[in-house]
């Protein structure tokens, strides 16, 4: 009898060391695979088993997916064929069905058999218990082939091993979970710093290009104020010294009594008054045009069409839609001036022979188009062009400002077309 009390003693410390080996092996252990791996060959050297299993629940609760074998090794193809262990009433199933350990001594009569594919190893004593995770199965560890039938002390050894390996792949599997979210932060925030970075160098870009426009446009504003200047010293403040040395010759005739002479000085200088009235009309029609103001934006854009033929040389054609009501105010003057720069472009730059403008009115929109068969130039190149194209700048935020576009089209020796497509609100 002490030596049967020995033999057991020294069984179950045998048991206890390699339960201690299994744990330290395990606790070094991060990825599922590993888990299953190690925990499945100390579970075959533990029972004196041939071969064996591990099967996982997963999303699908009519399967169990056989995520460990050793002892067999199937082929690719076998293994993608029969990995899903059908979760129903069978010898393998049980375990995980009804959350209990099933043996068997030959599994090939036992009632429970549900046949096994071509191929597979031939299953005689079978141990199969469940892994649990607060007495929940997740899954399942099946041996089989031993060379004698499973005892009740392999099923409890096999219980306790299952127990932890049930922990142990559950933190595992927290743990790839968490890498793999970690993996998508890392690249979510990568992708989100690409995307500010850009999005920071192209507000970079556009206030960059918002401050040239505004020095441009500052620029072009007191290049206008002189050009106004000079047209008032030059043209109508001569004229006006020119009226009134008139009127004072006129005067001192009158005192002589040279009364046709008189009359002739009143003459030229209401002739001179005529011309300053005509030349300041001019101006203003440059700084605010009335016809605008007055007739709408139809109207004022083929009046610009016509004056633009007569003083340029270049044949303009004007295909104008008509539109019941007007535009919002300063809708109409921004087109106005779309249209101004884009004929000041042709006669400047284009050297172009005729040029057509065109308004279009749509349901929520307008179309402004302005078409020449000038030179041309390349876009991409006339877009770095800061001096010879300010103009396309400058239509371009006006366009910007009322929630619309421009498009430039143009090739060299191929002409140049500008489309101001803005919204009607």
């Amino acid at each position: 009898m002490s030596i049967t009390r020995q033999e057991i003693d020294l069984d179950s410390r045998h048991q206890i060391e390699a339960l201690y080996h299994l744990a330290v092996e395990l606790s070094g252990l991060r990825s599922v695979d590993s888990v299953l791996d190690v925990a499945l060959r100390h579970c075959l050297t533990l029972t004196g088993s041939q071969f064996g299993f591990v099967g996982l629940c997963g999303l699908d609760p009519s399967a169990m997916d056989v995520a460990a074998v050793h002892g067999f090794h199937p082929s690719e193809e076998f293994y993608s064929r029969h990995r899903l262990i059908p979760l129903r009433p069978n010898l393998f199933a049980t375990a995980v069905l009804e959350n209990r350990p099933v043996r068997s001594i030959d599994a090939r009569a036992d009632p429970l058999r549900v046949g096994q594919p071509a191929g597979h190893p031939e299953v005689r004593t079978f141990l199969g218990v469940p892994l649990r995770i607060s007495d929940n199965p997740i899954g399942m560890i099946g041996v089989a082939n031993r060379g004698s039938p499973y005892e009740d002390e392999h099923e409890r050894l096999l219980l306790t091993y299952a127990a932890q390996v049930a922990i142990v792949i559950r933190n595992a599997q927290l743990y790839e979970q968490l890498s793999r979210a970690n993996e998508e932060l890392e690249q979510t925030v990568e992708v989100r710093t690409a995307q500010l970075r850009e999005t920071s160098r192209e507000l970079e870009e556009k206030a960059a290009e918002l401050q040239l426009a505004l020095s441009q446009t500052v620029e072009a504003q007191e290049q206008e104020r002189q050009r106004i200047a000079r047209e008032v010293h030059d043209g109508i403040n001569q004229s006006l010294i020119a009226a009134m040395l008139e009127l004072t010759s006129g005067q001192h005739r009158l005192d002589r009594g040279a009364v046709d002479e008189a009359r002739e000085a009143l003459g030229s200088a209401q002739t001179i008054l005529r011309e300053v009235e005509a030349e300041i009309r001019q101006v203003l029609r440059d700084l605010h045009p009335s016809v605008l103001e007055g007739l709408g934006l139809p109207t004022a854009i083929r009046r610009l069409c016509d004056e633009f033929a007569g003083h340029s040389g270049v044949k303009t054609r004007a295909n104008v839609g008509n539109r019941s009501g007007r535009l919002p105010g300063p809708l109409e003057v921004s087109l106005y001036r779309i249209a101004q720069e884009a004929l000041h472009n042709v006669a400047t730059h284009s050297g172009a022979s005729r040029v057509t403008v065109t308004l279009r009115f749509g349901e929520g929109d307008v179309t402004l188009e302005v078409v020449d068969d000038g030179c041309g130039f390349e876009p991409a190149v006339g877009a770095g062009n800061g001096a010879g194209h300010l103009g396309l700048r400058s239509m371009r935020h006006r366009a910007e400002s009322l929630g619309g576009h421009i498009a430039v089209e143009s090739r060299v020796g191929r002409g140049t077309a500008v489309r101001a497509v803005v919204p009607i609100k």
